[in-house]
């Protein structure tokens, strides 16, 4: 996939040679480390979130979040007292923090 070259732009100098857009080179970090999954074990039953805002226990960040949304088999999750949403697999949550 070729961007167009924006004629606005001076001709990229840099040594990744991106052509004027560093964007498209760009990777963005997650906003929460996700923890090592090595050694931990999801929950034997997962717990199914329903209601937006009901509070959530991801057993692989070790963290409380409220329940935003899903997608598929990606469950949304947000501090409790607000910040970044994070992602996490449904099968690592559980109802409450142990």
């Amino acid at each position: 996939m070729s961007i167009p070259d924006d004629r606005s732009l001076p001709p990229c100098r840099c040594p990744a040679n991106c052509g004027g857009h560093p964007e498209r080179l760009a990777r963005l970090a997650p906003t929460y480390p996700t923890a090592d999954p090595s050694g931990a074990q999801p929950p034997e039953v997962p717990y199914e979130p329903r209601r937006r805002g009901e509070l959530i226990y991801d057993t692989l960040n070790r963290r409380t979040g409220a329940f935003m949304d899903r997608h598929r088999r990606l469950v949304y999750l947000r501090p409790e007292r607000g910040g970044a949403e994070w992602e996490v697999d449904a099968k690592w949550l559980t109802k409450s923090a142990p």
